[in-house]
């Protein structure tokens, strides 16, 4: 199960309870409590569950990992290619659900054994936090306030760590600007391969006003630009991201990498240098809103209303890649739907709703939200919300589940 936690790809987060060790009944309830937001990861048909530790997917690129040891509680975020692109917002999101889960179920027991707790004692008289990385197989770990006061810390193996990383589960989600001491990305991001989500955030950071200039920087030339215009001119963040792709392909059709390194250097020379800073930024608001209910997979009726009733616009490209499609099955569907809006999107719903790849994650009511949510289609998402106010009124009423 900790394989994959290896040094290159995880950070760490450790709840040490100060005065007891972890019972049973607490460590499910706090398993409980995350699985209702992420789902159990699927390994060979069996789901990831097991005593006192659990394995979830928080989406196609990372994994998140809670184990009970003794009165530690140590949750491991890890990415699938490493901890330099793992998102703070997700990793601070799954902290703060952590962190309120424990207080709260430290609180409920504190309560039944006679013990008076109050809201601002719970973290600070029950367990300290602590954060880290996994080093030789083993976790690392500093105190959280210790880590906000250092850049580094050496470990009992004496390898020295930096703790920017590990601060990755407390940084400011509202705050999405460099500070003023920021140099940019740092050597080994540069190294490492963007995937389809980045380029969305790069894109939404861009803006069509500069793409056609750092468009040309990454080597392609302006036919390549007045073809992708041709096509894609009614959406310019479709227009967008088929022309990052098709720099990719191109990229990788010269046996050459396409590099974060590659887009830095386009940026400098556009005096954009600092757009991939905040690369890594990712909405998760949308996780306050998060139940088991929300873990099923989405209807029949509930895909093909939202291409009936016209709820999702112009944004094809854009639609697949937020529900994690490959860009070959999103072509596939521009060529076999053409121009027919409603036929691409439904097909896109559908291949993602009966997708069998192994890598994808469970398509569930919750990451169609948070698809619809980066989409900014509004009326998708208000419909989905009431028609789970709808299954959850009728599962109540009539205690029958919706097919």
């Amino acid at each position: 199960m900790q394989n994959a936690a290896t040094d290159d790809r995880t950070i760490c987060i450790a709840y040490h309870l100060k005065e007891t060790v972890v019972p049973s009944a607490l460590s499910f309830k706090l398993i409980g409590a995350a699985i209702s937001i992420w789902p159990l990861k699927v390994v060979d048909a069996r789901y990831c569950l097991y005593y006192q530790a659990a394995v979830m997917d928080t989406d196609t690129r990372n994994e998140l990992q809670i184990h009970v040891k003794g009165q530690r509680i140590v949750a491991y975020l890890v990415n699938d290619t490493s901890k330099h692109i793992i998102s703070p917002d997700l990793a601070t999101t799954i902290q703060e659900c952590l962190t309120l889960a424990l207080g709260r179920i430290l609180k409920f027991y504190g309560h039944c054994f006679g013990k008076q707790l109050q809201n601002h004692h719970v973290t600070s008289d029950l367990f300290e936090i602590e954060v880290g990385e996994v080093c030789k197989g083993e976790t690392c770990l500093i105190p959280l306030s210790d880590a906000k006061t250092k850049a580094h810390w050496r470990c009992k193996n004496g390898k020295i760590h930096k703790t920017k990383f590990p601060l990755n589960w407390v940084v400011d989600k509202n705050n999405k600007q460099c500070d003023n001491n920021c140099k940019g990305l740092d050597t080994e991001t540069q190294l490492l391969t963007p995937v389809d989500q980045h380029f969305v955030q790069l894109a939404r950071t861009i803006g069509i006003g500069d793409f056609y200039n750092f468009f040309i920087e990454l080597g392609m030339n302006k036919t390549d630009y007045d073809n992708l215009n041709f096509r894609y001119f009614s959406n310019p963040m479709d227009f967008m991201l088929m022309g990052l792709f098709e720099w990719r392909d191109k990229t990788e059709s010269d046996q050459l990498t396409a590099t974060f390194g590659k887009l830095q250097k386009a940026l400098t020379a556009i005096e954009r240098q600092h757009y991939l800073c905040q690369i890594s930024r990712e909405d998760h608001t949308l996780v306050e809103q998060a139940q088991s209910r929300l873990q099923d997979v989405p209807s029949d009726d509930v895909i093909n209303a939202l291409t009936e009733k016209n709820l999702i616009y112009d944004c094809v490209v854009h639609f697949g890649v937020e529900l994690c499609l490959s860009i070959g099955d999103i072509r596939k569907t521009l060529y076999n739907f053409p121009r027919d809006l409603n036929g691409q999107i439904h097909d896109l719903l559908t291949k993602w709703k009966n997708c069998k790849d192994t890598k994808m994650v469970k398509p569930t009511i919750f990451r169609l939200m948070v698809a619809l949510k980066h989409i900014h289609a509004a009326p998708g998402l208000s419909f989905v919300k009431k028609h789970m106010v709808w299954s959850n009124t009728l599962y109540v009423v009539l205690g029958v589940k919706e097919d």
